[in-house]
């Protein structure tokens, strides 16, 4: 995966320091060996391909699972908010939450609003926000977030959003595995991004990650490890956006 950094308040600068580095290098590393997941035909439009839904699940894997992030911690110290953030980690000498967005521009807004309320309350020194490139997003939904709006947008906060943030864009080139999951077998689309299913999408992940072809993948198949906490099925992160729960007709 093609990385685009924007460093928001020195942030950039901040991660590379000699003191920060493993983050630095943790990061890039999880995010530039991303594939995309896609299901042709999941909507009427043919250009609509990527899978919202399983992109979420890989990076909670990857984050949560591989590299020991804390999973949805709270964005403040104030327990009965339930203000819960995707990934935090402290690596010694800085603290680092993550929200990784595929979804509509609307939650990114909610993702910038959780970072400052984690760094308020001394919770966090930086941010990382993951969101794909407009080319990528116009692969996923329509009006999903995406880098070039968030690098025109973001700077126009800079009085109230005040803590470091490194905003990260992820463009699929030409050494990105394109990972066909419409090869698994499950009847239909809705099985892997409905409700219900989430055990599904961490059964493709699994797989993916363990090197079983996508063809022998069912309900049957292994979902690996997960998180220490499981994510609600009904969280609005795995119902997508508009138009993707939208199979073509066959």
């Amino acid at each position: 995966m093609k990385l685009h950094f924007f460093s928001y308040r020195y942030a950039q600068e901040i991660l590379q320091h000699q003191n920060n580095v493993a983050a630095w290098q943790e990061i890039e590393g999880i995010l530039s060996n991303a594939p995309i997941f896609i299901y042709p035909g999941k909507s009427k439009n043919p250009r609509l391909q990527i899978v919202q839904q399983l992109m979420n699940t890989y990076f909670d894997r990857r984050f949560a699972v591989d590299s020991g992030w804390q999973f949805h911690p709270l964005a403040t110290d104030i327990v009965k908010s339930g203000l819960a953030a995707d990934f935090r980690k402290n690596f010694g000498s800085i603290t680092v939450q993550a929200e990784i967005q595929f979804g509509n521009m609307a939650r990114w807004y909610s993702d910038i609003f959780k970072f400052q309320a984690a760094y308020s309350r001394s919770l966090i020194q930086c941010g990382l926000c993951v969101v794909p490139m407009g080319t990528m997003a116009r692969m996923t939904d329509s009006n999903v977030a995406h880098y070039e709006r968030v690098v025109r947008e973001l700077p126009s906060a800079e009085l109230s959003i005040t803590l470091p943030i490194l905003v990260v864009g992820l463009e699929p080139d030409d050494k990105t595995p394109r990972v066909d999951t419409r090869r698994c077998r499950f009847a239909k689309f809705q099985e892997i991004v409905g409700k219900g299913n989430h055990a599904n999408r961490w059964r493709i992940i699994n797989g993916y990650i363990s090197g079983v072809d996508m063809s022998q993948i069912d309900r049957e198949s292994d979902p690996g490890p997960l998180p220490p906490q499981t994510p609600a099925e009904e969280d609005e992160d795995e119902e997508g956006t508009e138009g993707s729960s939208s199979p073509a007709s066959s």
